[in-house]
């Protein structure tokens, strides 16, 4: 009897052993996972997410890419290789570039008339070389802000107005900021910040694009 006694202690030590290490063990793996979360988390934050975009672009130089201020004040550039399509509505007149075979077609759709510019072809990366050249000219201040009720990460751009679609206002490089807010790694909004003054517009990117839209309509006329 006394024998059983002493196994059931035995047993019951064991079980008790057992148990810290199996919690000990949990403990670490628990630890390892957040700190895992937690470095990923970290290195994300300091990613450039607009140079990641950039990059997306370039790999197959196509993108199509609409920046909107209000339906009457937006404009879309579109681009598959070596050939370019920049859309524009502007208070009213609908005009667009098509880049191609050398030349810039400029589109009048008030008077469904066409002109050719030939040799010209300066359209064709203007987006993607502006892109470039803020992104190679410093490194981004990263942060969070509430836009239209959604909470978004933004890299902020000093000295920077290239996406300012209000041209009536007073610009000074030097108090002008731009901030680009991003969804996960979609670009959704753009805001150039002057001062206590700012411009928003929304940002609609898409990589797959029509190749329909780098040809003159039927219905248009030489000019």
């Amino acid at each position: 009897m006394e024998n059983l006694k002493n196994v059931e202690k035995v047993d019951k030590k064991q079980k008790i052993f057992l148990i810290s290490i199996c919690v000990i063990v949990a403990i670490i793996v628990v630890g390892l996972i957040v700190y895992v979360i937690t470095n990923n988390a970290s290195e994300n934050d300091n990613e450039n997410k607009l140079a990641n975009m950039y990059e997306k672009m370039m790999q197959n130089e196509t993108y199509s890419i609409t920046f909107q201020l209000s339906d009457n004040n937006k404009y879309t550039v579109s681009r598959k290789s070596d050939v370019a399509n920049i859309d524009t509505y502007n208070n009213g007149s609908h005009t667009t570039n098509i880049i191609k075979d050398g030349n810039t077609y400029l589109l009048m759709y008030n008077t469904k008339r066409y002109y050719t510019y030939q040799n010209n072809v300066t359209g064709l990366g203007e987006l993607s070389n502006q892109l470039n050249k803020i992104i190679q000219s410093q490194e981004p201040e990263r942060g969070q802000e509430e836009v239209n009720g959604k909470n978004y990460r933004y890299e902020e751009y000093k000295g920077i107005s290239d996406f300012l679609m209000n041209t009536d206002e007073n610009v000074s490089e030097e108090d002008t900021n731009t901030r680009f807010y991003f969804d996960g790694d979609d670009l959704k909004y753009i805001r150039t910040i002057m001062g206590d003054k700012s411009e928003l517009i929304s940002v609609d990117v898409s990589y797959d694009v029509d190749d329909s839209i780098f040809e003159i309509p039927s219905d248009f006329q030489k000019g």
